[in-house]
């Protein structure tokens, strides 16, 4: 992964969003554009952030769950609004361009512009902290993002899935050229993505092309559920999967016989959550796995609970109203509930996970121990993905479209879809 900002503990997720970025539609020039005023400040504060290395090293490979020193993470922190207002004012700029390109009646260029533009946006409000300034982003990332798919002609469909007394937001992305009931991927996110997201990395795309229509929608704590309907996470993911499942059952269009469940980074604890939980699910992709909260593993053993500081971006006040909680100690307690330790064996469909050797939010073992514990799957299947092949960290997403491929191939190959024409 590119060390765009100098490599430490805290500063590993502000140089992997950037190169998530353009993963999502976003150029490296577009990057450079953004991060201008962070490397400005870089240059100023050199002698802080070579500070902020020595108490909190970063070694791709190693275990990256020990908690990371607080001085370090806090001035981190501090500096993000400097990141963020980079991507904002760079994404605006793009946007900018993107209307000027619709009223002049080039609908191509302005597709293209709006999704980078979308791209910048989004990577800006996961890194923000929480507040209004935070969901404007976050309204404005989904505005955004939902022009750039509509001037891209993509064929999809807004749906409400009823969930509690409320309805979730999801948008339906129908295979195109297929005859007759087709297989469906339903996508659980991750801790900072929604439902757009699985269409601005490609997924959606890659699926689609391989006759499987897609089902996307904002779970608990996630997107407009999170910002706009005050859902935080919950660990009982079966609850809103089959919510969604029972969506898809209605509609006359989707093969319920081939249906996966997908989720990537957070959602790969949500998906194989939710798989063990249901057997209407036939397979099931990791796209990154997610066996545990650290707490959950502390209960288990008597061992002191902690709260270490994760590499997820975003501090403890935000940590804590990602949760639906108020103190510390009630963060460790409900940490503590997301586990697959004790649900794993009931997981009887196909699972295939995919994650990268060197991943430094969600370490290696999480796989290992996913993969041990899921005895009773039909078939099972462990990829790590190494430095030589590029895609080492966090869900590949330092070097996305070989792994994309392999991973929405081995969902064809479970559901029944093409591999090709």
């Amino acid at each position: 992964m590119f060390e765009l900002v100098p490599f430490s503990k805290p500063t590993y997720w502000l140089n992997y969003t950037a190169v998530l970025a353009t993963s999502m539609g976003a150029s490296m020039g577009d990057v450079e554009l953004a991060m201008r005023p962070y490397l400005k400040l870089v240059e100023e504060r050199r002698d802080k952030f070579a500070e902020v290395a020595r108490l909190a090293p970063l070694h791709f490979g190693a275990d990256s769950s020990g908690t990371i020193d607080d001085a370090a993470a806090a001035f981190v922190f501090e500096t993000t609004p400097v990141w963020t207002a980079g991507f904002s004012a760079a994404g605006e700029a793009l946007a900018a361009r993107a209307d000027r390109f619709l009223s002049s009646g080039c609908r191509y260029s302005a597709a293209e512009t709006y999704t980078r533009a979308a791209a910048l946006v989004t990577i800006a409000e996961w890194s923000m902290h929480i507040g209004d300034e935070k969901r404007a982003a976050y309204d404005r990332a989904r505005a955004l993002t939902m022009t750039a798919i509509a001037a891209n002609d993509v064929d999809v469909r807004t749906v409400r899935i009823p969930y509690g007394g409320v309805d979730l937001h999801g948008l339906y992305w129908p295979a195109p050229n297929v005859s007759g009931p087709q297989p469906l991927a339903i996508c659980f996110n991750g801790l900072h993505s929604y439902m757009e997201w699985f269409w601005q990395n490609g997924l959606v795309r890659e699926l689609n092309r391989r006759s499987i229509a897609v089902l996307t929608f904002d779970c608990p704590g996630s997107g407009h559920a999170r910002f706009h309907q005050h859902l935080h996470l919950e660990p009982e993911t079966e609850k809103y999967s089959r919510a969604a499942l029972n969506w898809a059952a209605r509609q006359s269009d989707i093969d319920m016989n081939r249906v996966a469940a997908v989720g990537c980074s957070f959602g790969g604890y949500r998906a194989v959550r939710a798989a063990a939980k249901d057997d209407r699910y036939r397979m099931c992709l990791a796209w990154g796995a997610f066996y545990e909260q650290p707490q959950a593993g502390q209960k288990r053993s008597g061992e002191a609970p902690s709260a270490p500081i994760q590499m997820s971006g975003l501090d403890l006040a935000t940590m804590l109203w990602f949760n639906g909680v108020e103190t510390i100690d009630e963060f460790v307690e409900h940490r503590a509930r997301f586990t697959l330790h004790d649900v794993l064996a009931g997981l009887t469909c196909d699972l295939s996970i995919f994650h990268g050797e060197s991943d430094m939010q969600v370490p290696l073992n999480h796989a290992t121990r996913t993969y041990d514990g899921a005895v009773n799957a039909r078939s099972r299947e462990l990829v790590v993905v190494g430095r030589e092949e590029g895609g080492e960290q966090h869900c590949h997403l330092d070097n996305l479209p070989t792994w994309l491929c392999a991973m929405t191939d081995r969902v064809a190959l479970g559901l029944g879809g093409r591999l090709g024409l």
